[in-house]
């Protein structure tokens, strides 16, 4: 009876070291070892502003592509293990390159249609009177990464009403996009702050605003600012954050305005139809129950002169009515700091997992890009009521180094996608070396959610 009683004993305690091991494999925030290298994709993409998520799981990137020493404005999919998906395109990259008098600069955002096929945006160029002007131009292909000749005028859009200068030196460049129900493609520019809508099939929609066009009611309160990020809600109304772009945190304020589906502001929404938001607004999303919720950089630590105060993640909640909800973090506002060693940080991209807790992400930086310094893919997650989730990494944070032994290398996340089995997918990019020119490329990384 003895010798049972401890072989009992032995019994449960291995398998108490069993599923002790079993919860530190499965730690949430961990990096998923089944995703491409030990839950790390390098691509061949010079840069991926845009990606997306598939409903079978796939992930499509969209950025700037060199094939034979040309470049191209380029799409990659991966299957949902992160390995390139060779049934898309030509071996699983897109690569197109429409007319245009200069080199192209890449997708800046992209759109997944319910049919599957994928709306991306770049930049082309046109002439008139010796006078080159650079505008915002959409493409679609296929499922199967064929390009949809049927979408505009030989599968892009020909409007040169959306203008965009890529690498403004007068401000920031963004380019947001958004699917309506109706299938209709929202797009924001930054260069002169211009909201536009075109049809399914690929025409400006003379029935949206002023043919087509709206001026932004509040493009931003600085000079940095620009749209980050449009969200179509359930009701069809139309949300626009504007604020800090990637790839450096700042701390300025962001502002979210509201539109009616045609495209007149919406003055039952915050003061007039905008809210002020605390953090930079470089990010949306609809939480649950019709919450919004706004992510950006914001002091995180205050620190006794003559250090300088902490630059950390902010999160900020909404009523769908567009007033703070107190009740959330403290007095509406969730923070989380990266510590004396990464005091610039800042997100660039949120997202909200099924149980409603709420995933920030962007640059857990030592200092700004083009300032020496180096920074990681940073996240943070936190609970629906705006607690840290401390079951999530260390104490709610993760950072991952994407490139080691290596000075100057500055690496931020600039999309999360949730997959349906709840797994974080984070797209972003690194430049080693100071500036876009000096090395880029794009990661993605998948962690672990429970």
């Amino acid at each position: 009876m003895p010798s049972m009683t401890k072989q009992l004993v032995c019994f449960l305690g291995l398998a108490v070291l069993m599923c002790a091991g079993s919860y530190a494999a499965a730690q949430a925030g961990s990096l998923d070892p089944t995703f491409g290298n030990n839950g790390i994709v390098a691509t061949s993409l010079g840069a991926a502003p845009a990606s997306a998520l598939q409903s079978d799981g796939k992930i499509v990137l969209g950025g700037l592509g060199d094939t034979n020493g040309a470049v191209y404005d380029t799409l990659i999919r991966l299957n949902s293990d992160g390995s390139v998906d060779t049934s898309f395109g030509n071996n699983g990259v897109v690569n197109l390159q429409p007319s245009r008098a200069t080199a192209p600069f890449g997708f800046f955002a992209m759109v997944i249609q319910p049919n599957g096929e994928i709306v991306a945006a770049a930049v082309t160029e046109s002439s008139a009177e010796g006078k080159y002007e650079n505008y915002v131009q959409l493409a679609r292909v296929e499922a199967n990464g064929a390009l949809d000749t049927s979408f505009g005028s030989g599968g892009f859009t020909t409007t040169s009403a959306v203008t965009l200068t890529p690498y403004n030196v007068t401000g920031p460049l963004a380019v947001a996009l958004a699917l309506q129900s109706n299938g209709s493609i929202l797009v924001a520019s930054s260069y002169f702050n211009l909201l536009a809508r075109f049809t399914h099939s690929g025409q400006l929609d003379s029935t949206f605003g002023s043919g087509g066009l709206v001026n932004l009611a509040n493009p931003g309160p600085t000079s940095s600012s620009a749209p980050t990020q449009i969200v179509v809600e359930n009701n069809g109304k139309i949300l626009v954050a504007s604020g800090g772009t990637t790839p450096t945190p700042l701390l300025q304020p962001g502002t979210i305005s509201r539109y009616n589906s045609n495209g007149s502001l919406d003055t039952t929404f915050g003061t007039g139809g905008s809210v002020a938001s605390v953090a930079s607004a470089s990010a949306l999303v609809l939480g649950s129950s019709g919450a919004i919720e706004v992510a950006g950089s914001l002091t995180s630590k205050v620190n006794a002169v003559p250090a300088g105060n902490d630059l950390g993640f902010g999160v900020e909640q909404y009523t769908a009515s567009g007033v703070v909800n107190k009740a959330f973090g403290s007095g509406g506002v969730a923070v989380a700091d990266f510590g004396a060693g990464d005091p610039l940080s800042g997100a660039f991209a949120i997202a909200v997992q099924s149980n409603g807790e709420i995933v920030a992400a962007g640059a857990a930086a030592e200092g700004a890009l083009n300032s020496s310094f180096d920074s990681a893919f940073g996240l943070a997650r936190f609970t629906p009521a705006g607690l840290l989730d401390t079951s999530f990494g260390t104490g709610g944070l993760v950072t991952t180094t994407l490139v080691s032994g290596s000075t100057d290398v500055y690496s931020y996340v600039n999309r999360l996608l949730i997959q349906s089995d709840g797994k974080i997918v984070a797209v972003g990019n690194t430049s080693v070396g100071q500036g876009f020119e000096a090395g880029t490329a794009a990661y993605v990384a998948r962690y672990l959610a429970q």
